[in-house]
Parts: C-alpha cells; sequence; structure tokens
C-alpha cells in the first residue's frame, strides 16, 4: 500500500472533520434554544442582553460568524463555555481521559471476549456454547443501555453492596500522573490500593457498554468463522492431519482479522456515543456528561467542541486501521 493512498486518506479525514464541524455550526444555530440566556443569567435587563450578544459575536450575520469560527478553529481555539466561562478546550481536555479510559476498557474486554466466544461458536454449531452466545448477543443488544446500567446499579450496588454505585470523582489521585489514565496510571506507581478502587469504579459502566456491543463482535465473528470453516484449503488442512486447534487460531483466525478490525473501529465510535447515557447514568465525569449538560444550558461552543473531538477521534481510528489493513493483508497493499 503505497505512500500516496495514506496520504489520499488523511486528506478525506481532514475533509470529514470540516464537514462535521461545519454541519455542527449550522446545527446549534438553527435548533431552538437561547445561548444567550446562559450567559447572562436569570432577569437580564435588554441592555445586557445586547452587551452579551455583541461580546459572543451573535449580533452578526451567520456567515461572519463562520469565518471566525473556523479561523479559531485552526488556531485550536474551540472557544469559551457559556455554562462555566472556561475554555471549551480546558473543560475537554480535563474530561476526555475519563471517556478515554472507560471506552478504551470496554473495548478491551469486548474484544477479549467476544472474539474467542464467537470463534468457539462457530466451531461448535449447535453446542450450548452456541446457543448461549446467540442469546447472550441478542439479549445485549435488545436491552437499553441506559436501563441495564441502572439494573446493574441495583444488583451489584444495593443489593450485594460489591461494587460502588457512579463514578470517579472522588477517587484519589496517583503521586504521578503519566497518561491521565487512573487505571495506567496507579499500575506504573505501584498503587495497588488505588488501582483496584479505581477499578471497581470502572467496572460496572464498562460492563454496560460492553453488554451492548458484545454481540457485534461475537456475531461477526461467528459469521466470518463458520464461512472460512467451509473453505476447501480448510478441509485440505485437515486431511493433512494438522490438529484443529491449530487450524482454527493460525488459518482461520488470520482469515476473519480484516472483518474484525472493521467492526471493531465502528464498534469504538458505537462505545464512545455510548458513553452520554452510560456517564450519566454512572455520573462519569467524561465527555458524554459534558455533552448532555452543555445541551440542557444551551452552550453552544462546548456542544460544538465536543462533536469536533468525537469527529477527531473517531476519524483517527478508522485511519489507523487502514495501516493496520496494510499489515494484515498483503493483498491490499498490492491493490493500493
Amino acid at each position: 500500500m503505497g505512500v500516496a493512498y495514506f496520504i489520499r486518506r488523511f486528506f478525506w479525514s481532514l475533509f470529514v472533520i470540516f464537514a462535521v464541524a461545519l454541519v455542527a455550526f449550522v446545527l446549534v444555530r438553527v435548533l431552538p434554544g437561547d445561548p444567550i440566556a446562559a450567559w447572562v443569567g436569570d432577569h437580564p435587563t435588554q441592555e445586557q442582553i445586547d452587551r452579551a450578544r455583541s461580546e459572543l459575536g451573535y449580533d452578526q450575520p451567520v456567515y461572519i460568524q463562520a469565518v471566525k469560527y473556523f479561523s479559531r478553529l485552526m488556531r485550536g481555539d474551540l472557544g469559551v463555555s457559556l455554562r462555566t466561562r472556561r475554555p471549551v478546550w480546558d473543560e475537554i481536555r480535563r474530561r476526555f481521559a475519563a471517556t478515554f479510559e472507560l471506552t478504551t476498557f470496554a473495548m478491551l474486554i469486548t474484544l477479549l471476549l467476544g472474539a474467542p466466544i464467537g470463534l468457539a461458536a462457530a466451531n461448535h454449531p449447535g453446542h450450548w456454547l452456541s446457543r448461549t452466545e446467540k442469546a447472550l448477543s441478542l439479549t445485549g443488544v435488545a436491552i437499553p443501555i441506559f436501563w441495564l446500567g441502572m439494573l446493574l446499579q441495583m444488583y451489584f450496588s444495593g443489593s450485594l453492596n460489591w461494587l460502588p454505585l457512579q463514578g470517579q470523582r472522588a477517587l484519589p489521585k496517583p503521586d504521578k500522573i503519566y497518561s491521565g489514565l487512573l487505571l495506567l496510571d496507579t499500575l506504573f506507581n505501584g498503587e495497588f490500593d488505588k488501582f483496584a478502587d479505581a477499578l471497581q469504579h470502572i467496572l460496572m459502566p464498562a460492563l454496560t457498554l460492553v453488554a451492548a456491543t458484545f454481540g457485534i463482535i461475537t456475531r461477526t465473528v461467528r459469521n466470518a468463522a463458520a464461512q472460512t470453516l467451509n473453505q476447501d484449503y480448510i478441509r485440505t488442512a485437515h486431511a493433512y492431519g494438522i490438529r484443529r486447534r491449530t487450524v482454527l487460531y493460525v488459518y482461520v483466525l488470520k482469515n476473519i482479522l480484516i472483518p474484525l478490525i472493521t467492526v471493531s473501529g465502528l464498534v469504538y465510535g458505537y462505545l464512545l456515543g455510548g458513553t452520554f447515557l452510560v456517564e450519566r447514568v454512572f455520573d462519569w465525569p467524561g465527555l458524554g456528561q459534558l455533552a448532555v449538560l452543555s445541551i440542557l444550558t444551551d452552550d453552544l461552543p462546548a456542544v460544538t467542541g465536543v462533536a469536533l473531538v468525537y469527529a477527531v477521534v473517531y476519524t483517527f481510528i478508522n485511519y489507523v486501521l487502514d495501516v493496520i489493513y496494510a499489515g494484515v493483508d498483503p493483498r491490499l497493499r498490492k491493490s493500493a
């Protein structure tokens, strides 16, 4: 896969981010709501409203607002939050680590559980494991994610008292911060008591996200593996006496990596969107909760900033997946 291909993909990614920024800018201005009210507070005078509208630039034509908006974006300036009066980038940077840690942790659990179970279900059709995988997949997709989160809270926290009810706000900070991720930093510092505390707090929201995406991974792996197991070269490998485990975890697994990688990128994007409800239910101090609070208070700069961060992360993930494709499938390198 040549360098020109990755350059084209890079500029296409920039176009996607620009399109998302444009759509977010237009939507927050055509949807009902008055962002000035979030800035001036209750019972403002007309003079205060006019001054705030002038300070924030909402008294100017929309096209001038758009030009200033994109010029600020080019400098990395996402504006000032109308709700907190702080730079939006500071708010996002403060909360991004919590969302990234939650979604990445949930994604790792989904892959570590979903891929082997899907592969085993394809290898043993009609077995109890295959039927259990199907039931769990359909149940996880069918149950609303916020309702599942509340059920887990009532059971594991209310009835069993095994896990804490909500988020990580009260957790003690690591002595040294390397990445901003509590699990990694406490582990690197050897603070195993803090690591165990952080693990207990992240477990329930992560399992909620895992339940919603587990079926997507397992069904993808199962269907791809079932098709591969019926190929002639797999029958030939069995005829040569190669062990079934070797055939399954070498030949079959290698053949399903492309669909697995593709779906994993989509699932990660779904997890980012799913944090809106999960973070609200578990009081998780991440981007999803910031977005909800910003929407409820008509905080347009914060809403736009969160949408852009999600777009950049999702686009970056897909770009990385293209690079991984080149390493996994030699045919893609030749055809690009």
